[in-house]
Order: structure tokens, then C-alpha cells, then sequence
């Protein structure tokens, strides 16, 4: 199995693109995909008082656009759909027909800065 890559954003390009600093010397390949994430606090077991873990606070996933030796540019791989309403008249009477077109938009990187950190999830 290969090892899971993991490093820091470098730059915030803006709120769709940024870039990290691992590339092709690392392995970074145009498959992989990558979770962008902060460090939120220390997750406590209330039965147990024992320590679950830092929690991972997502800023979003990304794919690579452009790959260089020891950096390189993600870009968010999120969409969502949403539906937009248009109103049609029709017939003599002027009826209206309600018509429904999917359109799929990215979602940005949520609090992404320089620091955060990335691991390979693909």
C-alpha cells in the first residue's frame, strides 16, 4: 500500500484554489484527491476521560490542476446542485409553466489559510 500524502497549504489563491506543498517528488499524481483541514481541540471521552483525539475541523476537499516538483495547485473538488425556477407564459389564456434547470456551482474552501493542513484521501 502506498503511503498517504500529507503537508500545509502554502498559499490561499483565493476561495476555489490554492496550492500545498507537496508535488511530484512527493507523489502527488493528477488521481489523487485531498482533504484540506484545520486542527480544532482535544476531544475528551466523557466515560472514559480519556483523550479521543484532536478533531479535524473540514475546509474542503481538492483536486490537483497543476503539479510541480515540491508544490502544487488544488482546486475545490465540491459542487452542489441547485435548481433554478423559470417562469413561462403559455397558451391564449396565459397560463404560467413553472420549468426547473439543474445548475451545479463549486463550493469554496471554508477558512482556509496558510497552515492548514492536507492528507490524501484518494
Amino acid at each position: 500500500m502506498t503511503d498517504i500524502i500529507t503537508g500545509k497549504v502554502v498559499r490561499v489563491i483565493d476561495g476555489l484554489t490554492i496550492v500545498i506543498n507537496r508535488g511530484e517528488a512527493e507523489g502527488v499524481t493528477f488521481e489523487n484527491k485531498f482533504l484540506i483541514y484545520r486542527l480544532g481541540e482535544e476531544i475528551i471521552d466523557p466515560d472514559t476521560n480519556e483523550s479521543l483525539g484532536v478533531l479535524e475541523l473540514v475546509c474542503g476537499e481538492g483536486k490537483p490542476t497543476h503539479i510541480q516538483e515540491h508544490m502544487t495547485t488544488l482546486h475545490t473538488s465540491k459542487t452542489k446542485n441547485k435548481k433554478t425556477k423559470t417562469v413561462v407564459k403559455t397558451g391564449i389564456f396565459g397560463n404560467t409553466e413553472e420549468i426547473y434547470d439543474p445548475e451545479t456551482y463549486e463550493v469554496p474552501f471554508e477558512n482556509v489559510e496558510v497552515g492548514c493542513l492536507i492528507k490524501q484521501i484518494k
